[in-house]
């Protein structure tokens, strides 16, 4: 009887043991996991980050093309990544007041430097898209590294993925919306003068 109350907990605890383990450094599970850096989330909504650390980039407030706002992060503690490496700038572009993505901006010649942290922390990288431009997908968050040559500062964005789509499907209706706008009062004016 004890042994079978013994291989009884032993099949159902195993696999919990290997199938709930957390997430380790090194793997896209860990870059869909962390979602963000530090405080950061992807997806989060702006307004739960401290408003005294959050400036608008370039003193630009207004909606860029796509609706969004452009925010520069402002805390000198989260532009250290470890290993000697240090950001100039920290970007938030938000959609609908929530996080769509983030800008990690660095000294272009640090390139190298932060793309051997990223495949120590998330893996190696999914897609090399030529030179100095990697990118890490997983099915929640996407992770994109350039540090050409032909730029000053590198730059590595992470994006949430279902947020970004909805910004680009929104996108698409809101210009259709635009042409159907556009073609309704030429419509209504040729339509107004033809005989009936």
């Amino acid at each position: 009887m004890l042994k079978k109350i013994i291989l009884s907990v032993f099949v159902v605890v195993l696999p919990c043991i290997i199938f709930c383990q957390p997430a380790q450094k090194g793997s896209l599970e860990y870059l869909h996991l962390i979602n963000g850096l530090e405080q950061i989330k992807l997806g989060a909504d702006i307004g739960r980050l401290d408003p005294g650390k959050l400036a608008y980039l370039d003193d630009v407030d207004s909606l860029d093309a796509d609706g969004c706002h452009k925010f520069c992060y402002q805390d000198s503690d989260m532009l250290y990544l470890g290993n000697g490496l240090l950001l100039n700038r920290i970007g938030l572009r938000t959609y609908n007041d929530r996080i769509v993505n983030i800008y990690l901006f660095f000294p272009r010649n640090a390139g190298h430097a932060v793309l051997k942290s990223f495949e120590a922390n998330y893996g190696e990288y999914t897609d090399f898209l030529g030179e100095f431009m990697y990118d890490w997908k997983t099915t929640g968050v996407t992770l994109s590294l350039r540090y050409s040559r032909a730029i000053e500062m590198g730059v590595a964005i992470f994006t949430d993925v279902a947020l970004e789509k909805q910004l680009i499907e929104d996108g698409n209706k809101r210009k259709t919306d635009q042409q159907h706008n556009r073609d309704l009062p030429v419509t209504a004016a040729a339509t107004a003068g033809s005989p009936e």
